[in-house]
């Protein structure tokens, strides 16, 4: 169990060790609460199962590559619920599931459940740990590819391709090792660029983030009501990897773009890693310049791509949708302008 989920509980514990009221039980004065359910789904963002296009929309990439994603693994669950008025009113759904997003249904998958929860407000929160802190391998993903993210703890896999008819690659020339490889005649800044109209990307990534107290709109959590069962949902997106940044407040000038990850082709050999990752610096990259504003991370410093693609990924966890949620601790509002890949509005009786 990762030190941010162990302090939550113990905190959690002392709290409830202390306090007179019982969840679904009572309220000040004894008055007896009456009690519903709560169903809450795994959501995939739209671009996860339909990928990226380039154009001039504010959610097309803007440096002209197409984006597809393979798989898009992810270790998600630990739901933590607390009543509005008593912290020490709580409820958990402990499971955590390694799920390929690009195989979630429009409907999205009901994961986890809540029963005989007092009426009332809850504060929503989640986390995306580690594959090996104690993980269920949901069917959409291959044991293969499970048993590789518990032996890495990773958090999230994802393998996908850029493809750009004119593409190229233009990794730094101090670490490039381009063997029979010749240069297209481009260059950028002082690095030579490669002919590359197709690039995969594989990336094992840990990047354990607890998001919450989530909310939509300035209202927090999930409602519950009396004799019924509400339905709400936690959303994971798939554009973040490809941001010009942290913003904090309004996002409207977030763009998304992609050369980055052409350019960290070292050896050219079509397939960017992890290892190759590690190796650049952001300051190593051209592509890198004004547009990007590094400031409001939740990694820092950022000493490599590597941390870069992790300290993106942290902020990927949304609620009912576009609902937001603090990163571990600290609040992204992300301001999207794309959708998400499910049917209608969740907190609704059944």
């Amino acid at each position: 169990m990762n030190k941010q989920r162990m302090e939550r509980k113990m905190k959690n514990w002392k709290k409830a060790l202390g306090a007179l009221s019982v969840v679904g039980l009572f309220t000040v004065g004894c008055e007896p609460l009456g009690t519903g359910s709560l169903t809450v789904l795994l959501e995939t963002e739209d671009v996860i199962v339909d990928g990226l296009t380039p154009g001039d929309e504010a959610a097309n990439i803007k440096d002209g590559w197409t984006v597809e994603f393979n798989k898009y693994l992810a270790t998600v669950g630990d739901i933590d619920l607390h009543f509005s008025t008593d912290e020490a009113m709580e409820a958990e759904a402990g499971e955590v599931y390694v799920v390929d997003m690009t195989q979630v249904p429009a409907g999205g998958l009901s994961l986890w459940t809540f029963e005989n929860l007092s009426e009332g407000r809850w504060e929503f929160n989640y986390s995306t740990p580690g594959a090996g802190d104690g993980s269920t391998r949901h069917e959409s993903v291959e044991e293969a590819d499970y048993d590789e993210m518990v032996a890495n703890d990773w958090t999230y896999h994802i393998d996908g391709v850029l493809t750009k008819a004119d593409g190229q690659s233009c990794p730094p020339t101090d670490l490039a090792t381009p063997g029979d490889k010749t240069p297209n005649g481009n260059t950028s800044g002082s690095d030579a660029c490669y002919d590359a109209p197709s690039v995969r990307f594989v990336f094992g990534v840990a990047a354990e983030t607890l998001f919450g107290p989530c909310e939509v709109g300035g209202v927090p959590g999930v409602s519950v009501t009396a004799d019924s069962t509400q339905t709400s949902a936690l959303t994971l997106h798939g554009d973040h990897l490809f941001f010009n940044g942290f913003p904090e407040g309004d996002e409207g000038g977030v763009m998304r773009l992609a050369q980055w990850v052409a350019d960290c082709d070292l050896n050219l050999d079509g397939t960017v890693t992890n290892d190759e990752l590690k190796a650049i610096a952001p300051s190593q990259l051209p592509v890198f310049d004004d547009r990007y504003q590094l400031g409001g991370s939740p990694i820092t410093p950022l000493n490599d791509m590597y941390d870069y693609l992790s300290a993106q990924l942290k902020t990927q966890g949304h609620f009912q949708g576009e609902g937001e949620c603090p990163v571990d601790g600290v609040e992204h509002d992300h301001g999207h302008d794309h959708d998400d890949h499910h049917d209608d509005d969740h907190d609704d009786d059944h």
